[in-house]
């Protein structure tokens, strides 16, 4: 199933996966791509996390397996052509099973394809060899330039969401969001409003008309919002569940950021912090809300 919408000279459609339980890519998608394959036009593909990896879904119970520590998906890697299950953040390895931990089914979907994992289906699928690129390839004016250059003569492109801000890099005919709900699982209370920001500011700037975005949650306002593309609509949308939450602006918020080069230092610092954070919680008996 999927829902169409013309807005101007942009068509949008928003292609529910839960459909199509044993598929990476919806029939529409997929006769999308060997049309503008056969036409010999341009796909630029959006997925937002790099390299060899995936996360899975029990189609079951639609039970996510995520880390213990920081909530998040936890992901599957390749090593040494053996598969394992390590969260992103805090590299926590799990023991790789294909049961549900949950319903202990064994009805397990990949979800959530990145970059080069992405790049071999299609090439299994479809005959192409995407071009992949990542922030890396545009954190100076030099790499702006090379890789602008090399993009001329690229058909079909893997990219995160870098691009979003060099869209005169690439023009494509056609551009698939192939994994929208990445960002969806991401526990911050306004990466709803990132999210939808990011796809709607994507939109616009593109000159492409066709747009297709595959997600599990066709029903959630970010999607609803977006074959509208009225901002007010969200920002409506967006207040109310904030004050019912109790998220800013009805509460203040503080964050705290730490930078570091070495991701494990990094890590260990956060927790101890966040350690620390809770026995000042606990010996002044602050509302862990409110504090």
């Amino acid at each position: 199933m999927y829902i169409l919408s013309n807005i101007g000279d942009k068509k949008i459609a928003i292609v529910d996966l839960l459909s199509e339980q044993n598929k990476l890519f919806w029939d529409l998608t997929e006769k999308s791509i060997k049309k503008y394959i056969k036409l010999w036009k341009k796909i630029l593909f959006i997925t937002n996390k790099k390299w060899y990896l995936s996360s899975t879904i029990c189609e079951d119970c639609w039970n996510i397996p995520k880390c213990k520590n920081c909530d998040i998906p936890i992901a599957k890697y390749v090593k040494k052509y053996e598969f394992i299950s390590m969260c992103p953040i805090c590299k926590t390895v799990y023991e790789y099973s294909w049961v549900c931990d949950k319903c202990w089914w064994t009805n397990i979907k990949e979800i959530w394809i990145w970059t080069y994992k992405l790049a071999w289906i299609l090439n299994n699928m479809f005959g192409i060899t995407p071009k992949v690129l990542e922030n890396t390839d545009f954190n100076s004016k030099a790499k702006i330039a090379k890789n602008k250059k090399i993009l001329e003569n690229e058909k079909y492109v893997i990219s995160t969401s870098i691009l979003s801000s060099e869209s005169k890099c690439f023009m494509p005919d056609l551009v698939i969001f192939f994994n929208a709900d990445i960002w969806l699982s991401i526990p911050d209370f306004n990466i709803w409003e990132k999210h939808f920001l990011f796809l709607y500011e994507f939109i616009k700037k593109y000159k492409t008309s066709n747009f297709i975005i595959q997600t599990f949650n066709s029903n959630h306002y970010v999607y609803k919002n977006i074959l509208k593309l009225d901002l007010q609509w969200f920002w409506n949308k967006e207040l109310e569940y904030r004050k019912q939450f109790d998220y800013p602006p009805y509460s203040h918020l503080a964050i705290i950021m730490y930078k570091s080069e070495i991701e494990e230092s990094l890590y260990k610092k956060i927790s101890k912090l966040e350690s620390e954070l809770k026995y000042l919680i606990e010996i002044q008996n602050y509302d862990i809300n409110t504090f």
